[in-house]
């Protein structure tokens, strides 16, 4: 089975197979499980730092922390998926990095839209579990055209977003229309749609990887690409719910 999920590619899970053939461990769900736990609570705890400098200090004090987060993430997630056997030390820092970025967008949100992140974060955790249980009961079938859909829908969401950054770098008005009214909305309704279809995706590879009894080696590689999964997860609830109260 293909997977939509970036982090997901199967020259990374063959590379990982590759490397850890004959380690001797296998992995576990509730090995991932723990793992991915681990790498939340370091979003949390760096994310609850990066707020209540915010807090302290006002906003302005953490937006170069912020964006250094984010960059920063990006870069780590770009290598952890080039170096999948690098994971064990790639995913914390990609954790710990994206939490700052996320508690600053986080606390600026809740200053104009209070509550929202809250409830953002209790639809991420809600929509996992339900997604979750549903996997698990054999309620959704994740075959390999669905996966090529979600793929395919991926790209298209990519093309979009980059093509908003550059136009709103460049000053040309409809960078903004892409992300206002209408056609707004659909766009953060499908990245949520998305988001959730990748979550199934990634049980499926994880389920995949079990019975073909990887590494344990590898748990961290894919407790990373389920938190990569959950803050995208959020920051599409994030922005969504803010239009509600707008």
């Amino acid at each position: 089975m293909k997977s939509s999920n970036p982090t997901y590619s199967r020259s990374a899970i063959a590379r990982l197979s590759a490397a850890h053939v004959s380690d001797g461990t296998v992995l576990t769900l509730p090995g991932i499980a723990r793992k991915s736990l681990v790498l939340l609570l370091l979003v949390v705890a760096s994310a609850a730092y990066t707020w209540r400098m915010a807090a302290l200090q006002g906003a302005d004090a953490v937006m170069g922390a912020a964006l250094i987060g984010i960059i920063g993430g990006l870069v780590v997630a770009i290598i952890t998926m080039f170096s999948p056997t690098a994971a064990p030390i790639t995913a914390p820092i990609y954790a710990v990095l994206e939490g700052i970025g996320i508690g600053a967008i986080s606390y600026i949100t809740n200053v104009r839209y209070h509550g929202v992140p809250l409830q953002a974060a209790v639809a991420t955790f809600g929509i996992t579990a339900v997604c979750f249980g549903l996997f698990a009961t054999d309620r959704i079938e994740v075959s390999e055209t669905f996966a090529e859909k979600v793929a395919i829908g991926m790209m298209g969401l990519l093309v979009v977003y980059l093509l908003r950054f550059v136009l709103a770098l460049a000053g040309v008005p409809i960078g903004a229309v892409l992300d206002q009214g209408v056609f707004g909305f659909a766009i953060n309704a499908i990245s949520i749609g998305l988001a959730i279809s990748c979550l199934f995706v990634d049980f499926a590879e994880i389920e995949s990887a079990r019975r073909e009894k990887l590494s344990a080696k590898t748990e961290w590689y894919f407790a990373f690409s389920v938190i990569v999964t959950l803050i995208w997860l959020y920051i599409a609830m994030l922005r969504m719910l803010r239009r509600f109260r707008r």
